[in-house]
């Protein structure tokens, strides 16, 4: 059958697919953390030295978000309620957990006293409310850590954001000229490749590290744009799935993965997740708990440096050992997630219903 086919049917395993991501996210971020050493992530190894665990799974959440998101636009009434859900979805939680962060965990956990601690630079993290990332630290906390932010997973949301409203604004052409989602894919695959391997100094104008994040990020969203907007015609096959696997590896060897990835990578993700044999029932009973341990993750994981870690030798930075880390940040966060879901994203996402 065909995408759109496979599509129809709400059981699929693109939940679980998002499960799996956002624990790739911990694992790689229990290196960066606890030994700042990403080599031993084995997804670094695996990529012929190209990604880690992280980046990859931040590359399957927008395929799918890029599939999802166009959608979710289509089924839409109007312009509001495509919003009011986007909104719905991320924002509400997002919200709770800078919140905690910055009003409950930061004083416990800040080395500085309680008046010092709130007459820093709070409002700079704050900012991450709405969506500005480019400040992830607050007073005091994780001085003596490898890596001193509270939450390092917010900084892709501003960009997944973006490709909301782009997908908004570029509804005329892509509903009704088809082509266009290749040619936006075409376009940011020759953007990103300029900026990875040349000098794009001269262009001033925005920062070299946003044009290469929103670039990267959006060859993978736009690519879930593409398999959504060719939906009736691409079919889900199984030579093709071994095709795209073959293609995966060699280009893992050969070529730049970030463009291997979104070409080959996207086709193995939908593959797997239309198989109606494989369709995850128990874990969409259980709820969508991807989101919440992506957002609430990090500062689990770094926290539990903070009380369980000891200094090194020589730099007196605390670390941990990473596989511990992971298995108790994953015992904490998935009982945070499931609570989140039921108490706080799937009670906002009945509001998108109501006028």
């Amino acid at each position: 059958m065909t995408i759109n086919e496979a599509a129809i049917d709400r059981k699929n395993n693109l939940n679980i697919i998002r499960l799996i991501a956002s624990l790739m996210v911990v694992y790689m971020h229990s290196f960066a953390i606890c030994i700042a050493d990403q080599s031993k992530d084995v997804f670094y190894t695996l990529t012929n030295h190209k990604a880690l665990a992280g980046g990859i799974a931040v590359y399957i959440f927008f395929i799918i978000s890029g599939f999802l998101i166009c959608r979710s636009f289509d089924r839409s009434k109007n312009l509001f309620s495509y919003f009011k859900a986007r909104f719905l979805r991320i924002w509400p939680l997002l919200f709770v957990v800078v919140m905690v962060t910055a009003f409950i965990l930061g004083p416990i956990i800040t080395h500085y006293p309680t008046e010092e601690y709130f007459n820093g630079d709070i409002t700079g993290f704050l900012r991450n409310i709405y969506f500005d990332s480019s400040n992830t630290t607050l007073p005091g906390v994780y001085p003596d850590h490898y890596n001193h932010s509270l939450n390092g997973s917010l900084w892709t949301l501003m960009y997944e954001v973006l490709w909301y409203v782009i997908v908004a604004v570029l509804a005329p052409l892509w509903k009704r000229f088809k082509p266009t989602g290749l040619i936006l894919y075409i376009g940011l695959t020759i953007t990103y490749l300029f900026f990875t391997y040349y000098d794009g100094a001269f262009i001033v104008f925005l920062p070299h590290s946003f044009i290469l994040n929103f670039t990267r990020l959006g060859m993978f969203f736009a690519m879930g744009m593409c398999y959504y907007i060719y939906g009736n015609t691409i079919k889900l096959s199984v030579k093709l799935f071994f095709m795209a696997v073959l293609g995966l590896i060699l280009g893992i060897l050969f070529a730049d993965f970030i463009v291997t990835f979104s070409i080959f990578g996207a086709y193995i993700i939908f593959y797997i997740a239309f198989q109606k044999r494989f369709v995850a029932n128990w874990y969409d009973k259980i709820g969508d708990l991807s989101y919440g341990i992506y957002i609430m993750s990090f500062p689990i994981q770094q926290t539990l440096v903070d009380y369980l870690g000891k200094p090194t030798e020589y730099y007196h930075t605390m670390s941990m050992n990473p596989y511990k880390n992971m298995l108790i940040t994953v015992l904490i966060v998935v009982p945070l997630a499931w609570i989140s879901w039921h108490c706080i994203e799937k009670p906002c996402l009945k509001l998108k219903e109501k006028a």
